[in-house]
């Protein structure tokens, strides 16, 4: 199997119920993806008893996640973040962004689609973390040289097991669109 693609980014705010149960507020797109890196962290312990291993553990613990997406739309950015977006201006221009020191970003579910080719053939794989919190990105910006030179933005999250221990799903597709849907059925609000 060869990864060869990375499209669709979807996320959905998070609401979990005690028991691990999730609500998301539906599917929203988290603009053009350019990269994703998922970095498990397990758990790592070993017991040793009567001059043996008796006892080893390497279950999940969490896992670092940094997207690369082709635009820091702020109306994108702003809601995973925890901060507020003013109203368009009258004269045409979109809102402002403001940062506090006291905006808290909110848990999020998030979906991407992974293309890969198996044996000649094009399959699409849907990929889901239940729960993931993002930080706020750093910025590196430079004035453009003799050449132009692309940079886009990367933000860096962690994803963390539900109550009942859940974590990441997976289904490979056919089409792009089933795997797409199956995101997006991941992130549907509850039925008022």
């Amino acid at each position: 199997m060869a990864k060869i693609g990375l499209t669709n980014l979807w996320w959905g705010k998070l609401t979990e119920a005690e028991d691990g149960t999730t609500t998301y507020d539906g599917a929203k797109s988290f603009g053009k993806a350019v990269s994703c890196k998922v970095d498990v962290t397990n758990n790592d312990a070993t017991l040793y008893a009567e001059d043996s291993l008796a006892e080893s553990d390497k279950s999940f613990n969490s896992a670092k996640v940094t997207l690369g997406v082709a635009d820091d739309d702020d109306t994108i950015f702003a809601p995973i973040l925890g901060h507020t977006v003013s109203e368009a201006g009258t004269d045409g221009t979109g809102g402002e962004m403001v940062r506090n020191a006291n905006d808290a970003a909110p848990y999020i579910g998030l979906g991407r689609v992974i293309t890969k080719m198996v044996n000649g053939v094009i399959k699409y794989k849907a990929e889901f973390m239940y729960k993931v919190k993002f930080g706020e990105p750093s910025q590196d910006d430079q004035t453009k040289g003799e050449k132009v030179d692309f940079k886009t933005t990367e933000i860096e999250g962690t994803a963390s097991s539900l109550a009942n221990g859940d974590w990441s799903a997976a289904k490979t597709f056919d089409t792009k669109d089933a795997a797409v849907s199956w995101v997006k059925g991941k992130l549907q609000a509850a039925a008022a």
